[in-house]
């Protein structure tokens, strides 16, 4: 009998069985349908050794028992390659979808059963070799090329919609098959089918469906891809579940304490898995995920996990451990519209709780949470999308010298218009910015449109003598910040002069090293910088005289304060003179009366910028106001 290569076949299968078995299983749906499509292909090709065996010692049977054998394996064949159509479909539907799919292409695989057994069949034995052939066999072929062909149009058309790697491994299933089944049709001996079948599988399991890539080896909880993959299949089936983080990100200290916490990891793991019906993934390095079925299992057990962390854990060698972790809840799966807005809003709600909490602290994501991430995401997407398309633009807001009593500068700010075309307040996008890291690429922006501006309208003939703009911390952190400005200043063939830099004392504080050494190649090149915001936050003179500025900006709560409070009227004229004192300007923000303008001036600050002389304005009406003030009436 040439059943050789089918015993080889069976081996493979038997093989991946035991793989299968011997490890736990996430339970995906892809699983479920993998193991289910790994026994038909088993039951295929035992079939085709038990006909094989029946043709070869018919005499001994019945002849209707050993063509139904016969025809049982050449419908098996035709649902093995039924099976690679519903598995290559996986990602295209949802579990529910999906199993609507099978139930309308299950017709026609009864339909194509019913032919198979209907049709008449033959045999051939010739020495070694035995196949049947006939018209059974023929629409054994037809039914398994349509499913094939079906195979491929579903790829086609909702291809974006396919994981690449299932795509790529399901094709190449294909075409081993059909590679096999052309062999096998014009050379009915070389009974090949089978043994292609099981090399197909092992593709599937090697590329997708090993359980071994799902567990996370140092700790034997389940892996991030296993997360990710099984919080997809939950949303796709409309499958609600809660969940718990235990974060130790925390702890990221000397390399003993490392290694202490990582090996405390498998303990806790361990712990987990008796005292639990989660499933435990690890998503991080120090951060483990449990997943409930209910928010009822999730409340139930977070009680014991707490009391569990007031005591040690093994550690490296014999050391032990205490640990004291930040758990983040999210009890309903449906706040979140995704998987991957879960995970969008773990991280971010694990940023705000490291800053704001310390030691057992509990965190729970409900929907206000979901909601106010998601129109912060959207008005990411915004930010993105009118860099993109060119929709930021830049507001000036004039400053007027006391001394020269007319408008000789103007703050740069940003403006952005929404598809509609209208302006965006600051308000809404500007903590975005800073939270993605777009502010960095907003502000060179604006410094450019700047420069630009300021060739183009030539404003030093206006009396303007230089514009302020603003560097965010993101700019001030950046080392090759003075090369980039450095840059477009040249590009614009402008004075360096006519531009002065805005730092705010956050940035001081935070990247100070950094920030210092692009301030003095900036100066050593001609531009000139100013303090924003002093009255703010921490603020103290300590930051005056550690920064090269020539310029600094009382903050409009500082300026209105002074009309409000005595004692803040005496803080501001107290640094008012020690400023001019290290022959520094003064600028005074939020001037917003006339009563104010003229308190301001007989203080002797140098300039005053506030809405009793102007808002923000559009290039074209700035350059109106300047015309109209400084060449017209000469003065405020």
């Amino acid at each position: 009998m040439n059943i050789q290569v089918q015993a080889c076949g069976a081996a493979i299968l038997l093989l991946l069985l035991y793989l299968i078995k011997r490890q736990r299983s996430v339970g995906l749906f892809s699983e479920k349908v993998f193991f289910a499509m790994l026994l038909v292909t088993l039951y295929n090709i035992s079939l085709d050794i038990l006909s094989v065996a029946l043709l070869v010692w018919r005499q001994r049977f019945p002849q209707w028992f050993v063509w139904f054998i016969c025809k049982s394996y050449l419908v098996s064949l035709a649902m093995v390659t039924f099976m690679g159509l519903i598995y290559a479909v996986l990602d295209i539907y949802g579990e529910k979808k999906h199993r609507h799919f099978i139930s309308r292409c299950l017709p026609f695989l009864v339909l194509g059963a019913a032919l198979i057994y209907a049709l008449p069949i033959a045999c051939r034995v010739e020495g070694n070799w035995t196949y049947t052939y006939g018209p059974s066999v023929l629409i054994t072929y037809v039914f398994a090329l349509g499913y094939v062909i079906c195979t491929l149009y579903q790829m086609a058309v909702y291809g974006k919609r396919i994981n690449p790697r299932r795509k790529r491994a399901v094709l190449t299933w294909m075409l081993i098959w059909v590679g096999a089944a052309v062999v096998q049709f014009f050379n009915n001996e070389l009974l090949l089918v089978g043994f292609a079948m099981a090399l197909g599988m092992v593709i599937l399991f090697f590329e997708l469906e090993n359980p071994e890539a799902r567990i996370d080896r140092e700790t034997g909880a389940f892996n991030s891809h296993a997360l990710l993959d099984y919080m997809k299949l939950c949303y796709r089936s409309e499958k609600t579940f809660s969940i718990l983080t235990i974060s130790l990100d925390n702890y990221q200290g000397n390399a003993e304490e490392t290694e202490d916490v990582n090996a405390a990891l498998k303990d806790i793991v361990q712990y987990l898995e008796n005292a639990t019906d989660a499933k435990i993934f690890k998503n991080v390095e120090r951060e483990l995920i449990l997943i409930f079925s209910d928010e009822k299992e999730l409340y139930a057990a977070l009680p014991r996990i707490q009391e569990r962390f007031s005591g040690v854990w093994n550690a490296a060698g014999d050391r032990a451990i205490q640990l004291e972790p930040l758990y983040m809840l999210l009890p309903d799966s449906a706040i979140a519209n995704s998987a991957e807005e879960v995970f969008y809003l773990f991280q971010f709600y694990k940023y705000e709780s490291h800053r704001h909490s310390e030691g057992d602290a509990v965190c729970t994501i409900d929907r206000f949470v979901a909601q106010e991430r998601r129109e912060k995401k959207e008005m990411e997407d915004m930010v993105r999308a009118a860099i993109d398309d060119d929709r930021v633009e830049v507001f000036y807001q004039p400053i007027y010298s006391t001394k020269q009593r007319k408008f000789v500068s103007a703050e740069a700010l940003v403006r952005i218009r929404d598809k509609d075309g209208n302006i965006v307040p600051p308000g809404r996008f500007i903590e975005v910015a800073e939270e993605t890291g777009l502010i960095t690429k907003l502000g060179e922006i604006v410094f450019e449109k700047t420069c630009r501006f300021m060739k183009m309208q030539k404003i030093w003939e206006l009396g303007i003598e230089y514009i302020e703009v603003n560097l965010s911390v993101r700019q001030c952190e950046k080392k090759d910040l003075a090369r980039i400005y450095m840059d477009i200043i040249r590009k614009y063939d402008l004075n360096p002069a006519c531009i002065n830099l805005e730092i705010t004392e956050t940035a001081s504080i935070r990247t100070k090293q950094i920030l210092v050494e692009n301030m003095q190649v900036l100066i050593d090149f001609g531009v000139h910088f100013s303090l924003d915001d002093f009255g703010s936050g921490e603020s103290n003179l300590n930051y005056i005289v550690d920064m090269p500025v020539s310029i600094v900006k009382f903050d409009r709560d500082m300026s209105q304060a002074y009309f409000e409070n005595k004692k803040a009227k005496f803080v501001m004229e107290a640094a008012m003179r020690m400023i001019h004192e290290m022959k520094l300007k003064i600028v005074s923000e939020g001037v917003e009366t006339k009563e104010q303008m003229e308190t301001i001036v007989a203080m002797g600050i140098d300039y005053i910028q506030g809405y009793y002389f102007s808002k923000p304005l559009p290039q074209a009406e700035f350059l109106d106001f300047i015309r109209r003030e400084n060449m017209g009436r000469g003065n405020a």
